[in-house]
């Protein structure tokens, strides 16, 4: 089973419908009982930093995330805010603690003449070839809507995938063991973001 983790700051509606539309059975909950009962958990978000930290300790789900993800290593994808919530720190509104997962610090863009929030279809560079972009065309565009991101620079275990280029090069698409994130949001990429939703769960299942 797959669990979208319900902490009120996400697209879940769209990300329970992609992940039906290729084939597999999700369920949105906060519920620890079925987060345990989960092979893959995926944690969404839009919006702000802070406030997706205050949802997480509202809704009590640091707790049994940090069991099944460092403990068990259960395999997780963050989309947008959800991987930034996986790091450590933010700068968004002063600095902010995340999750910690990632020993990666979320900047926000450096913006001289380019608006922001990065909102819009841009490129996913691989760094080289990978199994999570099967299918998936070199020119293939990804739905992008942030104003922060997230550089690798401080944690050795996390490996880089692809990046985007929007003024400044930043992380598109990494993992750290069982811990995976991507920029993007693949549930509103079409084609190319249901490939990528496809080839991350037939990997994981």
């Amino acid at each position: 089973m797959i669990c979208i983790i319900d902490y009120n700051l996400g697209n879940v509606i769209s990300i329970k419908n992609a992940v039906n539309k290729i084939g597999y059975d999700c369920i949105i909950s906060s519920k620890i009982s079925d987060i345990e009962s989960s092979k893959i958990l995926i944690l969404p978000g839009v919006g702000s930093f802070q406030k997706g930290m205050e949802n997480l300790k509202k809704n009590e789900l640091i707790g049994i995330l940090n069991e099944q993800v460092i403990e068990k290593k259960k395999t997780i994808l963050g989309i947008c805010l959800g991987f930034q919530l996986m790091c450590e720190t933010s700068d968004e509104f002063g600095e902010s603690k995340g999750l910690g997962w990632i020993d990666l610090t979320v900047k926000k863009i450096k913006h001289k003449n380019f608006r922001l929030p990065h909102v819009g279809w841009n490129k996913v560079e691989l760094s080289k070839p990978n199994d999570l972009f099967n299918n998936i065309n070199s020119n293939d565009l990804f739905y992008y809507n942030h104003s922060f991101c997230i550089k690798n620079s401080g944690d050795s275990d996390f490996k880089t995938i692809a990046k985007c280029n929007y003024n400044e090069e930043f992380v598109s698409v990494g993992f750290k063991k069982n811990i995976y994130g991507i920029q993007p949001h693949p549930e509103k990429s079409q084609r190319q973001g249901l490939a990528f939703l496809d080839n991350f769960i037939k990997s994981k299942c």
